[in-house]
């Protein structure tokens, strides 16, 4: 049976179902990017890049995958995806975490787009996008703004194009055991994203979702508050963010508070550390791509630090009365939404 979807501007043939993705009902025009079983041996040899490791090997229009327990992944010109199960033991639904997740991320690296590991949100026609990595708090913001009413566009891969307009991807998000508990949700209902990990999924029809292309309002880089000095001494190391933390507010962890990155070069600094898996775009000489993509959106799009509070409870109360389409409105007292890089 071949499934078709559409994400991140793409019309996907795929032999796996991915439910993570949003389905298309079209048959027209239906030919850029196929997903089908294959079988690893018959691939053929790989010059692999000095960025490549034991798991990942990569050169300028080809990337493998092969990860034990699961299975083999190629991405192969940005045309297609061939996937071989490791053996019958393997679920359809851990195989399709890497599918559309590493996999989907090195076709779309391959064909020359703007990757970002973050969370797009819309509200009133406009895009809000949360960048971070794991752990970061992304889905559980994202949850939270969920029940206010914001609608998810795409998580954890977030594809711009050169309009400034975020396209739909994966609408899923992922929550640990810990993030559900808190938020009380009925997590026994929800299926696990992987065997043995007690991180479960939200799809539609429990989650609202976005079909069409946004424009992007806001960029939010998220800072954890705990990580807070682990932080200010990354950034005294590189000599590149001046602590500028001390403003009234901003050390407050009951609030939620917002500081614009004046300094285009540390803005855009912030989005190549928050590139979707920077050593693919390295491996697959696509790191210049990288530069020049980012350089213009920090030119299109304000770049803003957003401090949260400690502890979910405390999150979905005070987000009650923010507006991340306002983050003017989250700059701590006094700052005028200066940025922490910068005297």
């Amino acid at each position: 049976m071949v499934n078709k979807y559409f994400a991140f501007g793409l019309k996907i043939c795929s032999d796996l179902a991915l439910p993570e993705l949003l389905e298309h009902k079209s048959d027209a025009g239906f030919n850029q990017v196929n997903i089908a079983t294959s079988n690893r041996h018959n691939w053929p040899p790989i010059k692999a890049s000095e960025h490549s490791t034991q798991t990942v090997q990569m050169d300028a229009g080809d990337w493998r995958l092969s990860l034990e327990g699961i299975g083999w992944f190629r991405v192969h010109q940005g045309c297609s995806i061939d996937w071989q199960r490791w053996d019958d033991s393997v679920s359809d639904r851990d195989l399709r975490t890497f599918l559309v997740s590493s996999a989907l991320g090195a076709l779309l690296i391959q064909r020359g787009n703007l990757m970002l590991e973050g969370t797009a949100l819309v509200r009133g026609g406009k895009a809000v996008l949360l960048l971070g990595p794991p752990t970061s708090g992304k889905s559980t913001l994202a949850w939270c703004l969920h029940e206010q009413g914001w609608k998810l566009l795409s998580s954890e891969l977030t594809v711009i194009d050169e309009q400034g307009m975020v396209l739909p991807g994966m609408q899923q998000l992922k929550l640990w055991y810990d993030a559900a508990e808190e938020l009380m949700l009925d997590w026994q209902q929800l299926p696990l994203v992987r065997k043995a990990l007690k991180r479960y999924a939200i799809l539609p029809p429990d989650l609202s979702v976005v079909s069409e292309p946004m424009p992007l309002a806001v960029i939010y880089g998220l800072n954890r508050r705990e990580q807070k000095d682990k932080d200010k001494e990354e950034v005294k190391d590189n000599e590149e963010v001046k602590d500028k933390d001390k403003e009234e507010g901003a050390d407050d962890p009951d609030t939620i508070c917002a500081w614009q990155v004046i300094r285009q070069q540390v803005a855009l600094l912030q989005l190549r550390n928050q590139a979707f898996q920077p050593r693919f775009y390295r491996g697959m000489g696509k790191e210049q791509q990288l530069f020049i993509q980012a350089a213009a959106l920090v030119k299109r799009v304000v770049v803003h630090r957003l401090a949260l509070p400690d502890g979910v409870k405390l999150m979905q109360t005070v987000l009650k009365d923010k507006s991340l389409e306002d983050p003017v409105s989250l700059a701590p007292k006094q700052s005028q939404a200066e940025s922490p890089e910068e005297e």
